[in-house]
């Protein structure tokens, strides 16, 4: 077995992907109660659901603070190690290999492409959530913010209608992260190999055959940290990947039907595939946080 990820990061991925999917389970019926109205039935009333909102608010702000702190501190002083994250990802040297490795491996993966491209410790994909997730979480943490504690912001004393702008962006946002959550979870556990969920991030570990096939370039980087455990791959995965895939095309669904009330901001009607797409959404959120809490504590043991 290879190391893959520090003790640092696999708290942070726990908790910030804990207090992120309960912001969404908490915070999506709020928008769209019409249609998830009995998520505030699961919690005991909307103001309930209101509170744990908040509390994980709060999670959400100090582990970002805290574990942002540290990473930025320790690739400073440490360098970057067995990454493959130049200069935090902001040269044109970088990006541009992201970019050329992405084209490769979506044509790969099309079949136009004979070789699977090689990548470092992180592909396209990954690099990507590394950038995207904080940049998304700091716009609703700012809203949210705002939001929370409106009197404190001029811009919303002085014009009352900026509070429904805010709440807009806030709602919007969150309904992409809702779709991004379900990709990446997909992408990660529902694969040949990985479900019914892939433990790496979890154990800190990835075996060296499927390092090798993966993350070529970054294996000769790696630390040796044990002997290789294999892993049966599952049919069911393509089961639950096509439902999943079913759920993305439902919720893709969702923005056509959104109409303006003005200061009310955004509203959706009434319909059947929205319902059903939103609720088969917070269900598979609730189902992955309870598979990542089961998972995180076996990976305490390994």
């Amino acid at each position: 077995m290879l190391k893959r990820f520090s003790w640092h990061q696999r708290i942070a991925h726990f908790v910030g992907s804990i207090s992120g999917m309960m912001l969404l389970v908490t915070g999506l019926p709020i928008m769209f109660s019409k249609h998830l109205g009995w998520v505030f039935t699961l919690f005991g009333g909307s103001e309930v659901t209101m509170f744990l909102h908040r509390v994980f608010a709060i999670i959400l702000v100090f582990s970002f603070a805290y574990f942002g702190t540290y990473f930025i501190l320790e690739r400073i002083v440490r360098g970057r190690g067995d990454s493959n994250i130049k200069n935090f990802g902001l040269s044109a040297e970088f990006i541009s290999e992201v970019v050329a490795g992405a084209v490769r491996d979506i044509l790969w993966t099309l079949g136009l492409r004979k070789e699977r491209p090689k990548f470092g410790k992180y592909d396209w994909i990954m690099v990507g959530d590394i950038y995207l997730l904080p940049l998304l979480a700091f716009i609703e943490i700012l809203t949210g913010t705002i939001m929370w504690f409106p009197r404190s912001f001029e811009f919303i004393t002085f014009n009352p209608g900026m509070f429904f702008v805010i709440r807009t962006i806030h709602a919007g946002v969150a309904f992409f992260l809702l779709l991004f959550v379900l990709a990446h979870a997909g992408i990660l556990h529902l694969t040949p190999g990985n479900f019914p969920i892939n433990m790496s991030i979890f154990t800190g570990k990835i075996s060296r055959k499927k390092a090798e096939v993966e993350h070529e370039k970054w294996v000769p980087l790696a630390e040796e940290v044990g002997g290789e455990v294999e892993r049966k791959e599952s049919k069911l995965c393509y089961i639950f990947g096509a439902i999943t895939i079913i759920n993305l095309v439902a919720l893709a669904y969702v923005p056509f039907v959104m109409e303006s009330e003005w200061l009310a901001g955004l509203r959706v009607s009434s319909d059947g595939i929205v319902a059903f797409g939103l609720s088969l959404g917070v269900i598979t959120l609730i189902v992955y946080i309870i598979a990542s809490v089961v998972a995180f504590f076996r990976g305490l043991k390994s």
